[in-house]
C-alpha cells in the first residue's frame, strides 16, 4: 500500500504535543506560583548587618597645614625654574642644550606640582598662581619641542 501525504494523520500528533505543552505549562505555573509565595514571605524580614568597627582613619587630604612651608618652598623652586628659563631665553650666549635641561627640570617639577594644584581649594590665590605657572611651563615645553626657537 502506498502512503499519500493526505493520508498522514496529523491530528494525533497535534493532540499529543498540545496536551504535553498544557501539562508542562501548568506544572511551570504551579512551581512559579509556589516560588513567588515563598519568596514574598522572606522579603518582609530585612537582614541587618552588624556595625562596622575598627576602620582606620584615612587622610584624603594630601597637603596638611603643617606642610605649608614645604609647599611654599616647592612653589618657589618651580617659579625659580621659570625665571631661569626666561633668563636663558633672553641670553644670546646660551645654547638650546642649556634650555633643554631647564625644560626637563620644569617637566619634572610640573609633575610634582600637579597633585598640590589639585588639592588646593578653588578660592585659594596660590592655586591661581600655580595654575598659571603650570600652563606656562607646559606651553613653553610644547613651543620648544615644536621648534619655535630654532
Amino acid at each position: 500500500m502506498k502512503i499519500a501525504p493526505q493520508m498522514i494523520s496529523t491530528g494525533t500528533e497535534q493532540e499529543k504535543t498540545t496536551t504535553g505543552q498544557k501539562a508542562t505549562g501548568t506544572e511551570f505555573n504551579d512551581i512559579l506560583q509556589e516560588t513567588m509565595t515563598t519568596s514574598s514571605g522572606t522579603e518582609g524580614s530585612a537582614m541587618t548587618l552588624p556595625p562596622v568597627q575598627n576602620i582606620p582613619t584615612i587622610l584624603f587630604d594630601q597637603i596638611q597645614s603643617s606642610d605649608t612651608i614645604q609647599t611654599i618652598e616647592r612653589v618657589d623652586t618651580f617659579v625659580g625654574l621659570l625665571e631661569a628659563y626666561q633668563d636663558k631665553l633672553g641670553d644670546a650666549d646660551s645654547s638650546l642644550k642649556d634650555v633643554s635641561s631647564l625644560l626637563s627640570s620644569m617637566g619634572e617639577e610640573t609633575e610634582k606640582i600637579l597633585p598640590l594644584l589639585d588639592s588646593l581649594s578653588d578660592g585659594d590665590a596660590l592655586k591661581d598662581i600655580l595654575n598659571r605657572a603650570v600652563v606656562t611651563a607646559t606651553v613653553e615645553t610644547i613651543k620648544y619641542n615644536r621648534g619655535d626657537y630654532l
